[in-house]
Order: structure tokens, then C-alpha cells, then sequence
């Protein structure tokens, strides 16, 4: 399974990356590409292009910003200007209390996760990578 991950407005990024790829090669994932986004215009066409490529796509960060550009926001416009619905987002939450967010829409997930790499690790537990992996059709 093909994924990218692009990185918001993050920070520890080569961290979060090693986290991210031990998690998701249990599940055959095959990263393409690692991108990064400082803006949410910047965000929306990389999601878009990632999303055209691969059935997964992860974004990590953003979440702890606290203005307009904050990623819950983004995404919150994107379902309000789209016909997702909330049936079709999941919100995921740490022990820290850190937040992340699943969103499917036919055969494609897009994996919001906080930029924490002990956060990451705890988030894709062995059930959600098993939910991954049976929604994405190869």
C-alpha cells in the first residue's frame, strides 16, 4: 500500500517520519514521498495531489497551531465544503491527550496525526493499523 506523508507546520519531522514508517511496514505500506506544507492553501493541493497518487495519505502536525491555519480547522472547512460527513471522520486520541483524526471516503484514508513521535507510536495501534489495512483496497 502506497502512502505520503506531508508534514503542517510541524516540528521533530525525521522522528515522527521513523515512527510513522515502522508503523505502517507492518501493514506493507510503501511510502512515496515525504512533503512539506507551510500554509492551508499549500496543505489542500498537496492532500489533493497525494490523494490523486495513493490510497493513504498522512498528515502530521498542525494540530497545535492555534489560528486559522490550525489542521482541525482546515479540516473542518474541507468536510463543510465537501460531501464528507462527520460518518465518514473518526477522531483518535493519545494518552497525552493529543489529538488525531482518520478520515475515509471510499477506498482512500487520510491519517491526520499530532507531531509527537510518542503520540504516533501510541495512535497506530495494532487495531487501527488492521482498519487501515482492510479499508484501503490494494
Amino acid at each position: 500500500m502506497k502512502y505520503d506523508i506531508i508534514f503542517y507546520l510541524s516540528k521533530k519531522t525525521s522522528y515522527c517520519e521513523k515512527k510513522l514508517t515502522k508503523a505502517l511496514s507492518q501493514i506493507k505500506g510503501e511510502k512515496t514521498k515525504v512533503i512539506y506544507a507551510v500554509s492551508p492553501t499549500e496543505l489542500g493541493d498537496e492532500v489533493c495531489e497525494s490523494l490523486r497518487l495513493c490510497p493513504l495519505s498522512v498528515i502530521i502536525g498542525g494540530l497545535s497551531s492555534i489560528d486559522d491555519d490550525n489542521l482541525a480547522v482546515v479540516l473542518s472547512r474541507v468536510l463543510s465544503n465537501s460531501g464528507l460527513t462527520l460518518n465518514n471522520m473518526r477522531k483518535i486520541t493519545a494518552s497525552s491527550g493529543h489529538q488525531g483524526y482518520i478520515i475515509r471516503y471510499k477506498n482512500q484514508i487520510l491519517l491526520a496525526l499530532p507531531d509527537s513521535p510518542a503520540d504516533i507510536e501510541e495512535i497506530l495501534s495494532e487495531s487501527l493499523l488492521r482498519y487501515i489495512a482492510e479499508k484501503i483496497v490494494k
